[in-house]
């Protein structure tokens, strides 16, 4: 779930605004260093802008302000499009399946932001390259719109209007959403960031992180540590120490 471009805007507007406030107390553009010492409490912290814009290069001219010189980020050499594809083949081999994008970040020297850039989506990248490169991958591969033809849709086995079994962690999202008042949940919120919600339940806060199969949530690199509950559409693994809750079981004990 993406941000508002309006939000985001309001966020890069913050960002300048607190880069040139504290350039106009310094007479100069602020290090980062100097940013983090010197910004107010409300102001963003060096943590997020980096995390929105990059680079805090690249958010020193974004304010409209030039970067000092040991801020000039070094020219990085241009990334082929052969050479994405051959690392994609080789991560795809090397794992035995073709990756998703968080898979593909931990095993990779690439993000998935150049594959973006490139073809329009990951998605599109992937197709592309199964489309053009198929034999050289160990396994067997589709593309998405051979997997979408082959693939049925199967319906729920309760009245709702969701009106097939979920095939994504989108889907799942929305089918908690409808059975989360029969599950004993209150939503308070559900987020992009990890964890993707906080329920209520019987009066105590409940954390939760959404995958469409358990086996996603390792698969994501999300913490072995955590403190709440993974809701799911299939439970396809354990996760030790981490409860799990699978609609779809949920729905077959409630059919039964």
């Amino acid at each position: 779930m993406k941000k508002h471009q309006f939000d985001l805007q309001d966020e890069q507007d913050a960002i300048q605004s607190a880069i040139r406030r504290i350039a106009s107390c310094l007479g100069k553009t602020p290090t980062q260093h100097e940013y983090k010492t010197k910004r107010n409490p409300n102001e963003p912290s060096l943590e997020q802008i980096t995390y929105r814009l990059g680079t805090w290069s690249a958010a020193v001219q974004k304010a409209g302000l030039e970067p000092n010189p040991s801020q000039q980020p070094p020219r990085q050499p241009e990334i082929t499009k052969q050479q994405l594809v051959d690392e994609f083949i080789r991560v795809a081999n090397e794992l035995g399946r073709i990756s998703g994008t968080h898979q593909f970040r931990a095993k990779s020297c690439y993000s998935w932001t150049p594959y973006k850039t490139n073809w329009g989506s990951w998605r599109q990248a992937v197709d592309f390259i199964i489309g053009e490169y198929g034999h050289r991958f160990c396994f067997e591969v589709k593309t998405s719109k051979q997997k979408k033809a082959t693939t049925p849709r199967k319906r729920l086995s309760i009245s709702c209007p969701l009106l097939f079994e979920p095939q994504n962690e989108y889907e799942t999202i929305a089918l908690f959403c409808l059975l989360a008042e029969e599950l004993g949940f209150a939503i308070k919120s559900i987020r992009s960031d990890f964890p993707d919600g906080l329920l209520e339940q019987n009066g105590t806060d409940v954390p939760v992180e959404f995958e469409f199969l358990s086996s996603n949530y390792r698969q994501h690199c999300h913490p072995a540590n955590f403190n709440g509950t993974v809701i799911c559409w299939r439970k396809d693994d354990d996760l030790d120490g981490i409860k799990i809750i699978s609609l779809e079981e949920y729905l077959k004990h409630k059919k039964a």
